[in-house]
């Protein structure tokens, strides 16, 4: 019997590449290795390494690329493109992590139903107040 393996998904999403990609080129360019700038981010010693493995989750939060562009000396905005990207990263987010997508549909479902609700209750008042209202001209008039 062969086993065989299930093709790795790539993890992250096109914006996340991008400032990965960017972060890259900027610590080859200047001959910097991963454990370096690990260190320098006060990270794990294999953090930048993860980071740039599109198959691991481990990705750059603004602060670590604000030690990054403080480190090379850029603007912050040097890891971003200059205009949105146009795919969803949300959606292409939500793709890559099932788990997180099945969290947020139930979330979602749950808002949905809470909101029906009040709706439902807020018709039934105003139903209510207008049997009320309708009951008491009749019994003005009798």
């Amino acid at each position: 019997m062969e086993i065989t393996k299930k093709p790795k998904e790539i993890k992250k999403t096109e914006i996340e590449l991008f400032i990965i990609n960017k972060v890259k080129e900027l610590r080859e360019a200047k001959k910097i290795g991963q454990k370096r700038l690990s260190l320098e981010l006060k990270l794990s010693i294999s953090y930048v390494g993860q980071a740039e493995d599109v198959y691991n989750d481990a990705k750059y939060n603004f602060n670590h690329l604000n030690e990054i562009a403080r480190f090379f000396n850029v603007p912050f905005s040097y890891f971003f493109p200059e205009f949105h990207l146009e795919k969803d990263c949300i959606e292409d987010y939500l793709e890559k992590h099932p788990k997180v997508k099945a969290r947020y549909e139930k979330m979602a479902k749950n808002y949905e139903e809470k909101e029906r609700k009040k709706l439902e209750e807020k018709e039934r008042k105003k139903a209510e107040k207008a049997a009320a209202k309708k009951k008491a001209v009749r019994t003005k008039k009798k």
